[in-house]
């Protein structure tokens, strides 16, 4: 039992980094990609 929970506290906040690692890049880009292409 001791075991799933530490997974799943672990796995909550690694999910979460790897979105915001995603997000920001993808954000910076798609930003630049508008930009570039409106501008």
């Amino acid at each position: 039992m001791t075991q799933y929970s530490v997974w799943k506290d672990l796995l909550k906040p690694t999910i979460f980094a790897f979105l915001l690692a995603v997000a920001i890049p993808g954000g910076i880009a798609g930003a630049y990609y508008l930009y570039s292409m409106y501008f």
